[in-house]
């Protein structure tokens, strides 16, 4: 099984990098948001998930560990393969995270091939078990969040999902339904 890459990128396409490490090409299946920011003749270290199976061998591939040890907890949920997972941890981990702890089958629904039904019993699986991350800037993963503010942005014809993004990044002193409004159309 093949755990970590070091490498040098000598190709890439939307969903996947070539590396060549010890005179051998990998393919590697990532996040859409890897292959876009990632150059040609660059290094990059991988953490890597190797799927087996019958007629397949595949490697997945992540920058930070926590990004594997979330794939890994995906796949263990029945109706969610590779692919899938990927799309899931194309958005951001700690909004998705979010997401799975506070129920919110209405997020999750909109990552791509994630239907109502998977998402619930992304839910129900992961409940209790999603240990969130901190955001690639350090600041903790969101933990709650205001409905009220997230009712009123909605009514305003807002996505949830814009609101729940934006929110990421509220400074800690704004905690009142009403600055976090202000807050949010400022800065949206």
């Amino acid at each position: 099984m093949i755990g970590y890459i070091n490498g040098l990128i000598i190709d890439k396409n939307e969903k996947s990098l070539l590396i060549l490490a010890g005179g051998i090409g990998y393919k590697v299946f990532t996040t859409t948001e890897l292959p876009a920011n990632s150059q040609a003749d660059t290094k990059i270290q991988l953490f890597i998930h190797t799927a087996v199976r019958e007629d397949d061998i595949s490697l997945y591939g992540f920058l930070k560990k926590e990004e594997l040890s979330f794939f890994e907890q995906l796949l263990s949920v029945s109706g969610i393969g590779p692919k899938v997972a990927l799309d899931i941890l194309s958005t951001p981990v700690h909004i998705t995270q979010s997401a799975i702890i506070n129920g919110d089958t209405g997020m999750l629904t909109k990552i791509k091939g994630l239907g109502k039904k998977t998402a619930e019993r992304l839910i129900l699986e992961l409940k209790n078990k999603v240990t969130p991350v901190t955001r690639s800037d350090g600041k903790p993963a969101i933990s709650s969040i205001n409905e009220d503010a997230i009712m009123a942005l909605e009514s305003l014809g807002y996505e949830k999902f814009q609101i729940i993004k934006a929110m990421a990044d509220l400074p800690k002193q704004i905690t009142e339904t009403e600055e976090i409004v202000k807050y949010f159309l400022k800065n949206s």
